[in-house]
């Protein structure tokens, strides 16, 4: 549907652009500070505390199953780092970005460490985990390289650990999901919106039994 047509639709309806209207200051979306968010271009909720660019379905799951003996692992850093910093006991982030990583290691959480890496596809990006020689029990794939980065991911679990995939509905990481698969991971999706975008996406935790997220 065209923008033209979209004003239309809406305009022509003075009660559904008086409830649209009304969302920013009542109701789910202001609860979860989406309005916040989209203000800033950043993932940020009511309080404008730092959350990740995941979907709020994920949020609302993983911040009830982090503990503070867990260790975490993500591809990428950003405010998904403060947010998973306050729940786990560790956080080790690579990036590839310099300018990134230079803004966000001046601030990290102290149980946080951040690597940076550049980007080499099927290079060490994706293998940091693994280079590092540690068991993480959660890793994060939400930087580049994600399909070699789910590969990888496998050789740096804890016994009962779990990966996460990020935009796990675009049809270019069906490889990555599609090994894990093999591997013998389940997959539990979670679909909606995410912090300040409106479009319906996926995250998607990978797992076994026994996991570390009691699924």
């Amino acid at each position: 549907m065209s923008k033209l047509k979209l004003l239309y639709k809406v305009f022509a309806s003075p009660k559904r652009l008086k409830t649209l209207l009304s969302f920013n200051d009542k109701g789910y979306l202001d609860e979860i500070g989406w309005f916040n968010a989209y203000d800033a271009k950043s993932p940020v909720d009511k309080e404008n505390n730092p959350i990740p660019w995941v979907t709020y379905s994920f949020i609302d799951f993983i911040k009830t199953h982090l503990k503070s003996q867990h260790s975490v692992f993500e591809f990428g850093s950003g405010n998904s780092t403060f947010f998973y910093a306050k729940y786990a006991g560790l956080v080790v982030s690579v990036e590839h970005d310099k300018e990134w990583f230079d803004k966000i290691v001046s601030t990290k959480p102290n149980n946080a460490e951040m690597i940076f890496c550049e980007l080499v596809r099927d290079g060490d990006y994706c293998r940091m985990p693994v280079k590092l020689e540690e068991k993480f029990d959660i890793i994060i794939v939400d930087g580049r390289d994600r399909v070699n980065c789910c590969k990888q991911a496998i050789n740096a679990l804890s016994e009962n650990g779990v990966i996460v995939l990020d935009d796990s509905e675009r049809d270019f990481y069906f490889e990555g999901i599609s090994f894990l698969k093999d591997k013998g991971f389940k997959e539990l999706s979670f679909s909606g919106i995410s912090p300040g975008l409106f479009y319906r996406k996926s995250t998607s935790v990978f797992y076994k039994a026994a996991n570390c997220l009691d699924i």
